[in-house]
């Protein structure tokens, strides 16, 4: 909402020959700190009347309504509004499309993806790991959409992708010998001279056979996963669809409260990829990691 657009410059009120006695400036100085401080207040009821607006205080009568404990450690103002207005908003008749419409006021627009698994009454909502701040809230927006008979299970996903690229270079071989005058030792018998890059790493080269090769490899050296560094998870679910490789989990609720690192190991255990997530763990938790292997450039160096 735009601001109320008040006139706090009391002076400019007075008659001329008043403005030039010091102490009517000092009136209109304390005077003017005085309105600019209600034209605050007045610009704050407005800014309430809207979730999208409000202030912390008017959240927090709000999640008071709610029976909300929020953590300002780990939760922002926005998504406090948020979670406010989901709640309130939150009446029957529930569809899939209002589910949606609740997931992208929740996480975001193309954040998320839903499935639901009609044979098995289970619903899946996959979101990136890396800030589930969201996740009990869509839990609690969830059980209070879906029918008593179906599950919800929580799929946070973690995306790392490798690229491959091919430079192409030439050079020119020099014999260094003459017949009958080269000396042994001297220098090599030839050497080449490099004559520059004839195919730059950015124009595509790499055909899909090696790209699902590669992928084929890391999927066979991948062979446990680790959560928070310490519990060991091998019963793996490995999948490629074409160069691209999904490793997915199921983290049990006994393991951890939330998770804070997913890593996955080869069989010796060294750590193959680590990454800083976040996910509360209020049930059986399935993780993915999604690995694409494409052609291309890391730009960022």
């Amino acid at each position: 909402m735009r601001s109320i657009a008040l006139d706090t410059r009391v002076c400019a009120l007075l008659p001329p020959w008043y403005r030039e006695i010091l102490d009517y400036q000092q009136l209109c100085i304390t005077e003017q700190a005085q309105f600019e401080l209600l034209a605050r207040e007045l610009n704050a009821v407005a800014d309430n009347f809207f979730f999208q607006t409000m202030d912390e205080d008017t959240v927090a009568a709000w999640e008071q309504v709610f029976s909300i404990v929020p953590d300002p450690a780990t939760e922002t103002l926005a998504f406090r509004r948020a979670r406010v207005q989901s709640r309130v908003s939150t009446r029957p008749p529930f569809t899939l499309g209002f589910l949606g419409q609740k997931l992208d006021e929740l996480i975001g627009p193309g954040e998320w993806t839903a499935s639901v698994d009609y044979p098995n009454y289970t619903l899946y909502i996959e979101s990136a790991a890396q800030n589930q701040s969201y996740a009990t809230e869509v839990a609690f927006t969830v059980n209070q959409i879906k029918p008593a008979h179906i599950v919800y299970v929580n799929t946070p996903y973690v995306r790392a992708g490798l690229l491959l690229s091919e430079t192409v270079s030439a050079a020119q071989r020099i014999y260094n010998y003459h017949l009958g005058s080269w000396g042994l030792g001297v220098s090599p018998f030839a050497s080449e001279r490099e004559q520059g890059v004839v195919k730059m790493p950015e124009t595509p080269s790499v055909r899909p056979a090696l790209l699902e090769g590669a992928a084929a490899f890391v999927a066979g050296d991948i062979a446990a996963a680790r959560i928070n560094g310490a519990k060991t998870i091998t019963a793996l679910d490995k999948s490629l669809s074409g160069s691209t490789l999904t490793v997915t989990y199921t983290v049990a609720q006994s393991v951890a409260d939330a998770i804070t690192q997913a890593e996955l190991l080869d069989a010796a255990g060294s750590v193959l990829t680590a990454s800083a997530v976040y996910v509360p763990v209020s049930g059986a938790t399935v993780m993915k990691h999604i690995i694409p292997v494409s052609e291309g450039v890391n730009t960022n160096g």
